[in-house]
């Protein structure tokens, strides 16, 4: 019996991942729609636009959800192939919960707190000076969500890459190699950075932050994916590390 609800246990899981990766490649295809072309930044529009609460509202609750159902499928991944690895399983997990809060959860909050910025007036299509300069400052707060999640995201996916290669399989191990490379690739994007001073804006075309940005899309896609269909087709397969009782 707790083999049959081991088993259900981890398609549900899988099946959180899919969809979370789909969740994702959504937002890449609408972000690469709505914002094909670059544009100048108007404070006024961009205030205006987080003024829409149907919007806002939505917006947030489209990923808490969605990256709750991401969370799920994590916890169910660590669990299944973090089988007797114990402090290095938990860190993984507490990885996890940090980089999701940071980077799905407290981001889409900003979208809320902004959102209430806006209802400091009656009339959002002509906002006073004073509180466009709040609504300006806030903008602060995407930096938080932003480079908060970097450590916890690098040190988890580093981590779920090295649980997944435990296993025997072709697809775990392929979907590790992809979380290996986001972990290179975010670690990258620190020190290029660094760097730079932190002086370069993403403003569309092929830059080297706009492809950093693609890759690393592209990769959460493909890993996300990747570890669904393994989560899967996973039998408790894993590589022997050392011989259980020795030659006796």
């Amino acid at each position: 019996m707790s083999t049959r609800r081991s088993e259900q246990e981890r398609r549900v899981a899988a099946t959180c991942l899919i969809v979370f990766a789909c969740f994702l490649l959504a937002v890449v295809l609408w972000n690469t729609i709505q914002y094909k072309l670059p544009t100048r930044y108007d404070l006024n529009a961009e205030f205006l636009d987080k003024a829409n609460a149907s919007k806002s509202i939505g917006i947030f609750f489209c990923y808490l959800v969605v990256s709750s159902l991401g969370f799920a499928g994590v916890v169910g991944l660590v669990h299944t192939y973090g089988v007797n690895m114990g402090l290095f399983a938990e860190t993984v997990r507490l990885a996890a919960t940090a980089y999701f809060a940071l980077n799905y959860w407290l981001w889409s909050a900003i979208w809320i707190v902004q959102h209430r910025i806006t209802l400091l007036t009656e009339t959002p299509t002509n906002p006073p000076d004073w509180l466009l300069r709040i609504f300006d400052a806030s903008d602060a707060l995407w930096a938080l969500a932003g480079w908060g999640s970097i450590p916890p995201g690098i040190l988890f996916s580093g981590g779920v890459a090295w649980l997944l290669r435990r296993s025997s399989r072709l697809i775990p191990r392929l979907a590790a190699g992809m979380f290996a490379a986001l972990a290179a690739l975010q670690l990258l994007w620190v020190i290029y950075s660094g760097l730079r001073g932190l002086q370069f804006f993403n403003v569309g075309g092929f830059t080297l932050p706009y492809l950093m940005d693609a890759a690393q899309a592209l990769l959460q896609i493909l890993a996300y994916l990747c570890a669904g269909v393994a989560l899967y087709r996973e039998k408790g397969i894993f590589v022997r590390t050392a011989r259980a009782g020795g030659r006796g």
